[in-house]
């Protein structure tokens, strides 16, 4: 009888250990990076900046104080995505926060 006990013993132990391995979090030893970070290091020739909650991607201008502004990234999670441009620039809402391959194909015209 204490057999039965000890069989089910141990495969109650080995099923909460499986349990406890599979939920473990394995992206820990890799560093989430911000969207700005990731823009950073996809986008290196251009100057990635975050003003009020907005990231915005530069071109820097030689012999100038201000750089252009090519595309503007909002978050807004009460708007749907929405495309606009200003001049030269890219105004680009998404109602989460996009994946580089979206803001890719988004912006690749302006950048």
């Amino acid at each position: 009888m204490a057999e039965k006990y000890l069989v089910v013993a141990i495969v109650f132990a080995a099923c909460i250990l499986m349990i406890i391995y599979t939920q473990r979090d394995h992206s820990k030893s890799k560093k989430k990076l911000s969207l700005k970070e990731k823009l950073q290091q996809e986008f290196p020739q251009y100057k990635v900046i975050e003003r009020n909650e907005n990231i915005v991607i530069c071109k820097e201008i030689e012999n100038s104080r201000v750089d252009e502004e090519l595309m503007l990234i909002r978050i807004d999670p009460n708007q749907q995505k929405n495309l606009r441009t200003i001049g030269k620039m890219l105004i680009a809402t998404y109602s989460k926060a996009p994946s580089i391959r979206e803001i890719k194909k988004d912006g690749m015209p302006y950048l």
